[in-house]
């Protein structure tokens, strides 16, 4: 097995400027450099990486605690965070919450134990605001990504979520629906009721005043969207031009149950969904669904660069970086 006197002494350079050049290190001419990389790689020599981690005080490495890993449409995310991660030099590791605020502490508390350098915490649970709160009180280096407290000072990733539901309403005014209703999601989370708030606001933008029967209580999951659907629809006399829906799962929740109810979509009734995910596995044929696109893989790089910019100590104050939805028409809507 090759040391660093083999790698120097191939190169022909001493081992002080191996090591720089292992640890990104300032100090190194190019050539030197250059010479040293390829002696490394003559000799397979492979760095020691928990004795650089104890020289250096740092792992080269994130932690990403998410509330699952499951969901399809984390993937983008995911993959602008592996992405990032490669082209600054860093290693990641996940860790699923399972939409669990608990285990969600176990993991940040296993990563900030000198097993990484920084952690990217993502979700919007509301029961999470004292984890989060215990977070910005330490000097560990973090980001949220998707959840946010104005009174905390920390580094925030998320998506303007009432620009989203304007879009939403304004296309839906604009195709010349005039009584809209809303199928929100899981109360819990923070999304869900800013999703919700920014309908009700773009209503009111357009003179529609919004009663509570114009708002029906259903979740994230396609299941439980359709039985909320199904007990709504029940209950209307005269059906809404369109629905706004607070994630893509629950408009095709609402999707099967308006089709098993013998209402067809667009023609009958309209319908926006809110995160450009895939559709659920079914036998029956789902109509492509207008919905609100989020930057998913934009959002994690930029949440990866801003934690790594926190870890070298590169940002002097905590960034907060937004981005906006953008509206996807396809099949479900038509002007």
């Amino acid at each position: 097995m090759s040391s660093l006197y083999d790698v120097a002494k191939l190169a022909g350079v001493s081992k002080t400027l191996v090591s720089r050049t292992i640890n990104r290190q300032s100090g190194v001419s190019e050539k030197s450099r250059q010479k040293i990389l390829a002696a490394m790689a003559e000799l397979q020599y492979t760095p020691n990486q928990l004795a650089r981690s104890l020289v250096l005080k740092k792992t080269q490495t994130v932690g990403v605690v998410m509330d699952t890993l499951c969901e399809p449409y984390f993937f983008r995310l995911i993959d602008g965070i592996e992405k990032e991660a490669d082209r600054v030099g860093y290693d990641v590791v996940f860790a699923s919450g399972r939409n669990s605020t608990s285990l969600k502490n176990r993991a940040i508390k296993y990563f900030s134990q000198g097993r990484t350098d920084g952690v990217l915490l993502y979700g919007s649970n509301l029961d999470d605001e004292r984890l989060i709160e215990e977070l910005a009180e330490a000097s560990f280096p973090f980001v949220v990504v998707e959840n946010t407290f104005p009174r905390l000072n920390i580094n925030n990733v998320i998506v303007d979520n009432a620009f989203g539901s304007k879009l939403a309403v304004d296309h839906l005014f604009q195709c010349g629906c005039r009584r809209i209703h809303h199928v929100g999601g899981d109360l819990r989370q923070k999304v869900s009721l800013e999703r919700r708030d920014g309908y009700i606001t773009a209503m009111q933008s357009h003179g529609m005043a919004v009663s509570s029967d114009m708002i029906v209580s259903a979740d994230f999951t396609v299941e439980s969207s359709y039985k909320a659907m199904r007990s709504h629809l029940s209950t209307q006399r005269q059906l809404p031009d369109a629905y706004y829906c607070g994630s893509d799962n629950t408009a095709y929740g609402v999707m099967m149950a308006l089709e098993d109810a013998g209402v067809k979509v667009p023609e009958d009734v309209m319908l926006v969904g809110f995160d450009d995910d895939q559709p659920p596995r079914t036998d029956r044929p789902l109509k492509q669904l207008t919905t609100l696109s989020q930057p998913l893989e934009q959002m994690g790089i930029s949440a990866l660069n801003i934690l790594v910019q926190d870890i070298e100590r590169k940002a002097g104050e905590k960034q907060r970086v937004v981005f906006y939805p953008q509206l996807i028409v396809r099949d479900t809507t038509r002007q």
